[in-house]
């Protein structure tokens, strides 16, 4: 996947029926935590087993791709209006957890 592409895409479609005008940083991030919670939804009730299957269940993995990729592209447009270059980001996290986090020990590994 090319973010940058799907970014572009994504505009067009905000473009295309107005949606530009409510795509305000709080508002993005507000709508980040509803589609959050709409994931989480999913999730209410069920066993940690449960949990782990529910992927197996077409209806339900379809539904919750659905949430998945609205969280996302509201994810794109807020670092998009925020002036943060998602990819470099993610590299620049990646690279700092890698260098804090650097697993077990050789001396308890054993």
């Amino acid at each position: 996947m090319d973010i940058k592409e799907t970014l572009a895409r994504y505009n067009e479609l905000c473009e295309d029926n107005d949606w530009q005008v409510f795509h305000t940083p709080k508002n993005l991030a507000s709508a980040l935590s509803v589609s959050s919670a709409r994931i989480l939804e999913h999730f209410q009730w069920v066993t940690e087993e449960e949990s782990i299957t529910i992927g197996r269940i077409p209806e339900r993995k379809e539904k919750i791709g659905q949430e998945i990729s609205e969280l996302f592209f509201q994810l794109l447009a807020l670092s998009d209006k925020l002036g943060i270059d998602l990819e470099q980001a993610i590299k620049t996290k990646s690279e700092r957890d890698q260098d804090t986090y650097q697993g077990v020990p050789d001396d308890l590994d054993s």
